[in-house]
C-alpha cells in the first residue's frame, strides 16, 4: 500500500501529500518558532525553507512522506506531519515533524491527525510506529502516553536542534501486539468524532480519546 496516496482522511481531518504549491502557505505561519526549538538541524540551513525544501526533495524516497494537514470543516491549513525513517523490509516507520498552528491546538484536529497517520500505518501492515519526541516537549509525550504508545526510553544527545542546542529524545513506540489493545475512552466524546470509530480500524477505535488529547496538546 501506498502511504501517501490515496490521502489519508476522516470526518475531521485530510492529509495531503505535502508539495512545492503548499509552501508559501506554510512559510507564512509561526512554524518556524517551533522550528528552533523541536527540529534538528540540516546539512541544507536552518531556515524554514530549507526544510521545506529537505522534505520536497526526500519525498521523492520511500523513507519520507510529509503531509499538508487540511481541517475539513473549513478546507484551511492546520498542521504539517510526516512518516520517516520508512523500513518496509522491517515494516516499522516513525511519525514526525509534527506541528499544529496554535488556534488549533487542544481541538480534535490533533487526535484526528494522529488517528489517520496510525490508521494509515496499520492499514499498510507496519508492525511499530515509533516516536521520538524532545524530553523537554512533555505536552507531546504525555499525548502520545494517553494515546496507548509505550516509552522505551530515553536517548541522550541524539540530535542537534536547529537552535543550537543539543536533544534528549524520549522513544515511545506502537507495536503490532500492543496496538491489539483498544484506546481508552474519556468521559466526554467529541461530535466531530461522531462517525469516526467505524472508519477506524479495530485497535485505534473508540475514537473519543481526543477529550484526552486535546488537555496534552
Amino acid at each position: 500500500m501506498n502511504l501517501a496516496e490515496p490521502p489519508t482522511e476522516n470526518d475531521v481531518v485530510r492529509l495531503d501529500t505535502l508539495t512545492a504549491d503548499h509552501k508559501e502557505v506554510v512559510l507564512a505561519t509561526p512554524v518556524a518558532e517551533s522550528m528552533w526549538q523541536w527540529m534538528p538541524v540540516m546539512p541544507t540551513g536552518t531556515s524554514l525553507e530549507a526544510y521545506m525544501d529537505h522534505s520536497l526533495d526526500m519525498k521523492g524516497t520511500d523513507a519520507f512522506h510529509p503531509f499538508y494537514v487540511v481541517d475539513k470543516a473549513t478546507g484551511e491549513f492546520a498542521g504539517l506531519a510526516a512518516f520517516e525513517r520508512v523500513s518496509r523490509t522491517h515494516r516499522r516507520l516513525e511519525i514526525g515533524f509534527v506541528w499544529h498552528p496554535e488556534k488549533y491546538r487542544g481541538t480534535a484536529i490533533v487526535p484526528a491527525t494522529q488517528l489517520a497517520l496510525l490508521t494509515r500505518a496499520h492499514e499498510a501492515r507496519f508492525r511499530r510506529i515509533s516516536y521520538f519526541v524532545p524530553e523537554q516537549n512533555e505536552r507531546a509525550i504525555r499525548a502520545f502516553s494517553k494515546m496507548g504508545a509505550q516509552r522505551e526510553g530515553l536517548i541522550r544527545n541524539y540530535m542537534r536542534t536547529a537552535g543550537g542546542t543539543w536533544a534528549n529524545m524520549v522513544v515511545s513506540a506502537w507495536s503490532e501486539t500492543r496496538s491489539r489493545r483498544r484506546l481508552p475512552c474519556c468521559e466526554t466524546g467529541c461530535a466531530r468524532f461522531s462517525s469516526l470509530d467505524a472508519a477506524a480500524p479495530a485497535c485505534f477505535r473508540r475514537a473519543n480519546i481526543c477529550a484526552n488529547l486535546k488537555s496534552a496538546l
